[in-house]
């Protein structure tokens, strides 16, 4: 039986609510933690802390007990920790035993992979503690579970904003959440798994770089630990095959060159997979030889369409190296994508934090915009800029377009709304003399404004991503939809690495906190109904290399040769070089065969 005290923190943790983005204190907030996030990664990076506390050594999974494991089961989630259902809703199927998916069987994961952003919206001890440590820990209490799973993560962006103190004092100082124990010391690590496949966390920085000692870790690592024939699965907080293509090419080119260092340090060892959060939806592309490129954002965080900018191809891979990958499932599809968009159109019911600022902008052209002059002129402009920044878009032209018209969209509704109170005041707008007449109109046109302006905005969000498929991220923060939510649960065996894609379509908005729990139950279940996980898609599973060699270590050298070239900097030039070879039968088959033990 639930006490009291016990039942009244687990009625609070319920209240806690998806993150209002378009608040104007939350849009303060944000701006004031990416501007302080930059210059504290510029002038203090704390992975070279880490890389001078001491060594950290591959987790070797691929043993247990002494004797070589047959099996390993590993889940993998990214973008927790935003509102209290969807994250509890996704945790309380990690911390399930096991999971029927389609007929088949899987089970929790004796570990534990959280791809980055696991707090939103900004990275403090306490927001950790409300909206990840106690919701994890209500779904897999820490004292029903005799071996407790082991929990990795790799920092994103929001991890990054007060310089990873907070993220390194909950995962790096062998602690746990819930039932779940961490073991890391770094920011970033090596998994070494059954079969010949190892699963590398890779810390990229707030899109800025992987430090040198990153690369000379992982570079050790391929020379001393690897085997010509392993097959490497890449976690990354951010998908470089798809924002790299769209945005920013240095983040495809940060990853490929840490491919590059990795094949050279290693040449025998190939990357056929790569995984990432960030943007809070699934999507999977593959190579034409078998090879994935998943993103699987979707562990609570608001969710981000799947119909933006065009990425049916993408492209991954270092130098020589790079191939072409083929988008091959979405969550949700794109045409359930594009009809979520339309949601927009009630912008102004789903952000009430907005109004004030739309009403304040309303207010200052209400006063400005009905007599011309030097006044006038400068609001105009300065409006105009500030919708020029907004517009989202790597083209200039089409910012400049867009933003202009949809600057005029306001001012002219602004300035109707003027001249509409001015008529209903009877007052002559254009020469407002009493305190009361100008208090009057202001006040009208705030008010109306701030409901108006809104709704302008949400329309503006709906045309640009149906119609020009921009401004996806702001399009979805705004209506911050809690269903749609995803993780994978992958499976090593003799036959090879499976992936299974599980979603959550629908997430409850009312829990209820369970009365007579038994060990190992999560302390809510829902008010109403069940959850109902589903597989997005058919397994994915990557054989292991049919010649996998285990021809020991590199000669001296080569290894001397490897270490030079791993000691060469960052940011320093890097020659493509000839593709290398390809052990035949890389392509991505079911799972029928595997032998489960």
């Amino acid at each position: 039986m639930t006490d009291r005290p016990d039942r009244e923190r687990l009625e609070a943790l319920q209240r806690s609510i998806m993150t209002a983005w378009y608040s104007p204190f939350q849009l303060a907030r944000s701006a004031l933690d990416m501007i302080v996030s930059r210059l504290m990664g510029a002038r203090g990076d704390f992975r070279l802390l880490e890389a001078i506390a001491g060594p950290q050594p591959p987790f070797d999974y691929a043993v247990r007990n002494g004797a070589t494991r047959d099996e390993l089961w590993v889940d993998y989630v990214a973008d927790t920790g935003d509102g209290f259902n969807p994250t509890y809703a996704i945790a309380s199927l990690l911390a399930r035993p096991s999971l029927s998916l389609g007929g088949r069987e899987t089970r929790r994961g004796e570990v534990l992979i959280m791809g980055g952003d696991q707090v939103y919206p900004s990275a403090t001890r306490q927001a950790y503690w409300t909206r990840l440590v106690e919701p994890y820990a209500a779904a897999l209490p820490k004292a029903d579970i005799k071996e407790p799973p082991h929990l990795f993560a790799i920092p994103g962006n929001h991890d990054w904003y007060d310089g990873l103190m907070s993220f390194m004092r909950l995962f790096g100082q062998k602690r746990t959440l819930g039932a779940w124990k961490t073991l890391q010391s770094r920011s970033y690590f090596a998994l070494k798994l059954p079969h010949g496949f190892w699963l590398l966390g890779v810390d990229i920085q707030l899109e800025a770089d992987i430090d040198q000692p990153q690369i000379e870790y992982f570079c050790r690592l391929a020379r001393h630990e690897m085997r010509d024939g392993d097959r490497v699965v890449l976690c990354t907080a951010e998908p470089d095959w798809v924002k790299g293509a769209i945005y920013n090419p240095d983040l495809q080119s940060n990853l490929a060159f840490f491919e590059k260092q990795l094949a050279d340090a290693r040449p025998g060892v190939e990357v056929v997979a790569r995984i990432a959060g960030d943007l809070h939806h699934y999507r999977r592309h593959e190579s034409a030889d078998g090879r994935q490129n998943i993103i699987a954002g979707g562990g609570g965080a608001f969710l981000h369409p799947t119909h933006g900018e065009p990425v049916t191809e993408v492209r991954s891979g270092a130098g020589a190296d790079q191939r072409i990958y083929t988008l091959k499932a979405s969550f949700p599809s794109e045409s359930e994508s594009r009809r979520l968009t339309w949601r927009n159109v009630l912008f102004a019911r789903y952000n009430l934090g907005f109004w004030p600022a739309a009403a304040f902008v309303y207010m200052l052209s209400s006063l400005t915009l009905p007599r011309p002059g030097p006044g006038a002129v400068a609001w105009v402009l300065i409006v105009l800029l500030l919708f020029i920044i907004f517009t989202d878009t790597h083209r200039v032209w089409y910012r400049r377009l867009a933003g202009s018209l949809h600057a005029c969209a306001h001012l002219g509704a602004a300035l109707g709304l003027t001249y509409l109170g001015g008529a209903l005041l009877r007052v002559d707008v254009r020469n407002l003399h009493s305190l009361w007449s100008i208090l009057g109109v202001t006040l009208f046109v705030g008010l109306t404004g701030a409901a108006i302006g809104s709704t302008l905005m949400g329309i503006y969000l709906l045309i640009s991503l149906n119609v020009a498929r921009r401004h996806g991220n702001e399009a979805f923060s705004a209506l911050r939809i809690e269903d749609y939510k995803n993780f994978l649960r992958i499976h090593v065996h003799p036959a090879g690495l499976t992936f299974y894609p599980v979603g959550l379509r629908r997430v409850p908005r009312a829990w209820k906190v369970a009365e007579d729990r038994g060990p190992g139950e999560p302390y809510f279940t829902p008010a109403r109904g069940a959850l109902t996980p589903e597989l997005i898609e058919e397994p994915i599973t990557i054989p292991i290399a049919p010649q996998h060699r285990r021809s020991g270590r590199l000669p001296a050298d080569a290894d001397a040769a490897a270490a030079g070239l791993c000691e060469r900097a960052v940011d320093g030039p890097h020659e493509p070089r000839e593709p290398r070879s390809r052990p035949s039968g890389s392509g991505a088959t079911s799972e029928a065969g595997a032998i489960d033990r």
